[in-house]
């Protein structure tokens, strides 16, 4: 019962939502996205009474400031002629979970017990999601014609999986959970076997979302974690790193022999992307030449999808850098650019304290150019939660040198 008690809901966040989602494919009345906003409240509420909540330096003004002018931009929105509920939407998708800043800032030695249960999480999503993807029952293919696919059969659903999320979330989770899983072999370089398990595990989920950008930004992070395991920060022995290759080609070869077709399709997903980008550039340039007002920007969810139906409206359905541009305008794209640098910038000279944490921003941001992942509710606050440890990074700093002076 003590342990119960001892659960934080910030926590355990991430495993809720999940179950959330389940609980959607077979109650129609669920609706996960404001059981996620309802629990965020919660977080918001048990950061405030545990007193975790701590306003002080540079960031954590820019942070308070970039928040306040998004709830101030609702005045823009309404006077461009879209609802107050575009606002509201597109708040608690993208800006509600800004409260997870201060939960990776006050986070301390709970690091190793959050990032536990956030990949218990990505298991659980990414496990029942390929039992559902094998299975295909009716069910779940009435459930994913909700958005996910277009059609409700077997096939259409295996083009690529969507677990109960989508397979744009799918990717990004899977990618965080990529760099989660090694938290523990460089901290304490313990279970490096079970970590560099999961991060392969978490690589064939990325895989698995048939996502072009997270395909390509997972590659990136084995490339990232393998640098700072064998060789920056030498966690595990380098005669393991040539195992590893071995074991990888042999992996391959053996993909090709039994299924050449899967190899060759991703393939094509990969060379691909360049064209994508190509494509989703037209859209942003008339997105751009669309602002209301350049320096104050659209408004918050005036270019989301919420904004769809009104007349007017430009939606970007994929490139959430662009999107924030046109949302936010120069004032407040350059205050979510400057708290990136800061706390980055501080982060970066204590990489093997913060390297998930700058992991997962880089990932945040690659996979941004091509999809809204910070303005999707399930993939936001892990986002902000990185950005609140890397934040910690500046504090610490400022301690050694009073503790020198």
């Amino acid at each position: 019962m003590n342990q119960l008690k001892s659960i934080k809901l910030y926590n355990i966040y991430y495993l809720a939502v999940m179950l959330g989602y389940t609980l959607m494919m077979f109650c129609g009345w669920m609706r996960p996205g404001v059981f996620a906003s309802v629990l965020m409240l919660g977080v918001a509420a048990e950061l405030f009474f545990r007193k975790q909540i701590r306003i002080s330096g540079t960031v954590d003004y820019l942070v308070v400031m970039y928040l306040v002018y998004n709830l101030l931009s609702v005045i823009w929105l309404t006077r461009n002629g879209l609802p107050v509920s575009v606002f509201a939407e597109e708040f608690s998708n993208s800006i509600l979970p800004v409260v997870f800043y201060m939960v990776g800032k006050t986070i301390g030695d709970e690091l190793g017990t959050y990032y536990r249960w956030f990949l218990v999480a990505v298991l659980y999503l990414c496990l029942i999601g390929l039992v559902l993807y094998i299975w295909a029952p009716q069910f779940y293919l009435d459930f994913l014609m909700n958005g996910h696919i277009s059609k409700a059969d077997a096939s259409t659903m295996r083009v690529r999986m969507c677990s109960l999320v989508g397979s744009t979330s799918l990717g990004a989770i899977a990618c965080y959970g990529m760099l989660v899983s090694v938290y523990d072999v460089v901290k304490s370089r313990k279970n490096t076997i079970v970590g560099i398990v999961l991060l392969f595990v978490n690589f064939f989920f990325a895989m698995m979302s048939n996502q072009r950008a997270a395909m390509v930004v997972a590659f990136m992070v084995i490339l990232y974690m393998n640098w700072l395991i064998f060789f920056s920060f030498k966690a595990v022995k380098v005669k393991y790193f040539f195992v590893e290759i071995g074991v990888l080609i042999a992996g391959l070869i053996g993909l090709c022999i039994v299924d050449l077709d899967a190899v060759v399709k991703i393939y094509r997903r990969l060379v691909s992307l360049p064209e994508a980008v190509g494509q989703r550039s037209e859209q942003w340039v008339v997105a751009m030449d669309t602002l209301y007002n350049v320096w104050i920007g659209n408004g918050l969810g005036a270019n989301g999808h919420k904004a769809l139906a009104y007349e007017g409206a430009h939606v970007i359905a994929d490139g959430g850098l662009v999107k924030l541009i046109c949302e936010e305008g120069v004032i407040g794209f350059s205050i979510f650019l400057f708290i990136l640098f800061l706390v980055c910038k501080a982060a970066g000279k204590r990489l093997k304290e913060y390297y998930v944490e700058i992991g997962i921003i880089a990932v945040a941001l690659l996979l941004s150019i091509g999809s809204n992942i910070l303005s999707f509710q399930l993939t936001t606050p892990i986002f902000w939660f990185a950005v609140g440890r890397c934040a910690t990074a500046i504090a610490e700093k400022k301690s050694e040198r009073e503790v020198s002076v």
